[in-house]
């Protein structure tokens, strides 16, 4: 068991991802909440595992608390809501991120951050901009969160902006899927991503508290540093700061630039200039970056409650790799990004009158800009975008085995595009939506059921350039889920459907225009409806100290799934890209596990892996575009007092199933070996880290990345860190 005063740090020093108890996933409208140990590894045994989390323990299903009042909680669990549960109880699939497996895999993005995670790639744009993709799912489909409200940026509406989440933060990262994920949105089919972060601190330290972490990463010629500190003031009042400063240049890939068919494209160029592209190597054009952020919090702490605030800003610039043209004087100038937001965020939680346990409550409110300029310096559009969202819920008091949360959504934003090609009129988007979860536990049964509804306004403005028609439409939306899961011994058995409505967004409904950016041109489809589907999936989980084995089936079909289609046709040297809205079935599978192979003196030697799976094909018959193929990965690790080693062996197969106009992916495989030194035993929160992230300078591309044949994976990078706690 980690010591008192580590405990007391582990808010500050997850930041940095110094080892942190285990994390299962929150239960409605709470961040995610540490559990103890399982109760199966608590019954002491001469084979029982070290209480030490090691690699999957991060990814794979623990035990924690059934529902509970506060002041039942073991004092070395950090709360953040009145109620947690067991992962292995849950009635959905997810994954959380934290401790030592986020230290391990935390880059610059989020989508690279998760990459690993199972059912999860990436929509790569380059080292500056990724969001995951889930299940093959992006955007709308897969919301972002920080602390369970929205990112507030712009990043849903290109692949090429960033999204103003910055991993490096972070103290755990999950995914919801399931009933629990209607409390934040309809239509997240792959799920929903949410960010914690200790900006609002939750609890009061002894005294002050920190981490600094700084790093290096060879393929970009990375640096970065990040500090938080957390201090305690009188005896209910909590100070937090944190910052952070990243510096990378031109990525260093593993080989050719262009993917095979446009390298056999510039072959047979009479052109000698795009003939040259064929041969560009290394060194990723236009793919330079820097962000800086820093932000400060507070919070009062009593004993019924608390209340807090956080202000932070969040500045990136960052490069977008070149689209080469291939025909003969079709040149296209690389463009760079500047971003730029200032964000505020409130968070209550009390206990409430009688009949109401918990009474708890988010609001965000974000001033967003980025400039898209070319590199003669030429401003090409300025992205302007303002918005809020508030929340509040309610968890009663439990009846029985049964408890009912109730809560409410209010969102509201304004999006403007300025300069000589807009791409979108201005515009508001406003939602209202109110929500339920509820929960009976009975024994070695639990079962889940929520439902939503949202009531959304999108109003956009003629603009002169475009000469769009003045654009008024409300959409009502409803969606239900339920999920049962059912304990037999060690195994678990869970399944979940959900019925889902998604009203289009102002990007999917009034795009026009050729985008710097994503380097194509985009047509948006005012005749959009609501997207409806239908899923479920099935899970089967097994747990014992010595090993554990989870494995997702999941099936959804969209009458009316909206996506963007590539006609074909060609404008300014660019493809166009149109919005549409057909049926389509996606459907895969995740399995992931780990067995403990051995223990010798004070090392145990553990062996892990997953594997994913995802195809979808549209209504007509024809691949849905841009899924990810089939990946595995295997790793082996050992751990002892103060090092741990592991080695993982990543495979992702070439994709030939295209939808037209797509080009095929390649296979490839990536090396990756990790070291973490924690040389004075009784400090655990100071460690050195280095690893070797894709040994054998593989080339590889994201088959979800619309750049992909343009912009492939890191080569070869060496990586070193260190942090500290105080």
């Amino acid at each position: 068991m980690p010591a008192p005063a580590t405990l007391r740090l582990s808010a500050a020093l997850i930041v940095a991802g110094i080892a942190a108890p285990t994390v299962a996933l929150a239960r409605p409208g709470q961040d995610a909440v540490p559990p103890p140990p399982p109760a199966e590894a608590a019954v002491p045994t001469e084979d029982a595992a070290p209480p030490q989390v090691t690699d999957m323990d991060d990814m794979m299903s623990t035990d924690a608390l059934e529902t509970m009042a506060i002041d039942d909680v073991p004092p070395d669990i950090i709360v953040t809501g009145m109620r947690t549960k067991s992962r292995r109880a849950d009635v959905a699939s997810g994954s959380t991120l934290t401790a030592d497996a986020l230290a391990r895999n935390v880059r610059a993005t989020i989508g690279e951050t998760l990459a690993r995670l199972p059912g999860v790639s990436s929509a790569s744009f380059g080292p500056g901009a990724s969001r995951p993709t889930l299940r093959g799912f992006n955007g709308e489909r897969a919301r972002l969160l920080i602390d369970g409200i929205g990112s507030l940026d712009v990043s849903n509406t290109s692949p090429d902006h960033a999204v103003a989440i910055n991993p490096i933060v972070s103290e755990r990262i999950e995914i919801l899927r399931g009933p629990t994920a209607l409390l934040y949105a309809s239509g997240s089919t792959g799920g929903v991503v949410n960010s914690v972060t200790n900006r609002i601190p939750r609890r009061l330290p002894e005294g002050i508290d920190g981490v600094v972490k700084a790093g290096f990463a060879s393929a970009a010629n990375e640096r970065s540093i990040a500090a938080a500190v957390n201090v305690g003031v009188g005896s209910n009042i909590v100070l937090h700061a944190d910052g952070q400063f990243l510096r990378s240049g031109l990525l260093e890939t593993g080989g050719f630039i262009l993917g095979p068919t446009q390298r056999a494209q510039a072959l047979a160029s009479p052109d000698p200039a795009v003939r040259a592209l064929a041969d560009l190597a290394g060194d990723l054009p236009s793919s330079a970056a820097r962000t800086f952020e820093i932000a400060g919090g507070a919070s009062i702490i009593l004993a019924t409650g608390q209340v807090g605030i956080s202000f932070g800003t969040f500045e990136s610039e960052y490069g977008l790799p070149t689209r080469f043209s291939l025909e003969p004087d079709g040149a296209v100038l690389d463009s760079r990004i500047e971003l730029d937001q200032q964000r505020f965020d409130l968070r209550f939680e009390f206990d409430g009158p009688a009949g109401i346990e918990t009474i708890r409550g988010r609001f965000g409110y974000a001033d967003y800009a980025h400039d898209e300029i070319l590199t003669d310096d030429t401003i090409t559009a300025t992205f302007l975008n303002t918005a809020y969202e508030g929340r509040v819920e309610a968890a009663l008091a439990p009846i029985g085995a049964w408890q009912p949360t109730f809560g409410a959504v209010l969102y509201q934003r304004n999006f403007s595009v300025v300069g000589p090609a807009p791409l979108l009129p201005p515009n508001r988007t406003s939602q209202f939506a109110a929500f339920m979860l509820h929960s009976i536990s009975l024994g070695e049964w639990r079962l889940e059921g929520s439902a939503r509804y949202e009531r959304i306004e999108v109003e956009a403005d003629r603009d002169d350039i475009l000469r769009n028609p003045v654009f008024d439409r409300g959409y009502d939306a409803v969606s239900f889920a339920a999920g049962v899961n059912r304990r037999f011994g060690v195994w678990n058995v869970a399944f979940n459907a959900n019925y889902s409505q998604r009203a289009p967004v102002v990007e999917e409904l009034l795009t026009q225009g050729i985008d710097p950016g994503t380097q194509g041109t985009l047509l948006g489809n005012t005749a959009l409806d609501l997207e409806r589907s239908y899923g479920g999936e099935l899970i089967v989980r097994h747990e014992t100290p010595i090993w554990a084995l989870g494995g997702t089936l999941h099936y959804t079909e969209f009458s009316s799934a909206i996506f963007a289609r590539e006609t074909g046709e060609i404008i300014d040297n660019l493809p166009v890209f149109s919005f549409d809205q057909v049926g389509a079935t996606f459907w895969g599978f995740e399995l992931e596990g780990r067995v403990r192979l051995a223990r010798f003196a004070d090392w145990t030697l553990m062996l892990d892996g997953l594997a994913d799976y995802n195809r979808a094909t549209l209504a007509d018959g024809s691949p849905f575009p841009r899924i990810p193929p089939f990946r595995a990965l295997g790793a082996i690790g050992g751990e002892s007092g103060t090092l741990s080693l592991r080695a993982e062996l990543e495979y992702v197969a070439a994709q030939r199933r295209l939808s037209p106009f797509e080009t095929p992916t390649d296979d490839y495989a990536t090396v990756n070996l990790t070291m973490t030194w924690r040389p004075v035993p009784t400090r655990p929160e100071l460690a050195f880290q280095l690893s070797a992230d894709n040994l054998f300078d593989a080339t590889g591309r994201r088959h979800a990345s619309l750049l992909k044949d343009f912009a492939p994976i890191a080569g070869r990078d060496i990586r070193a860190s260190v942090r500290f706690g105080f």
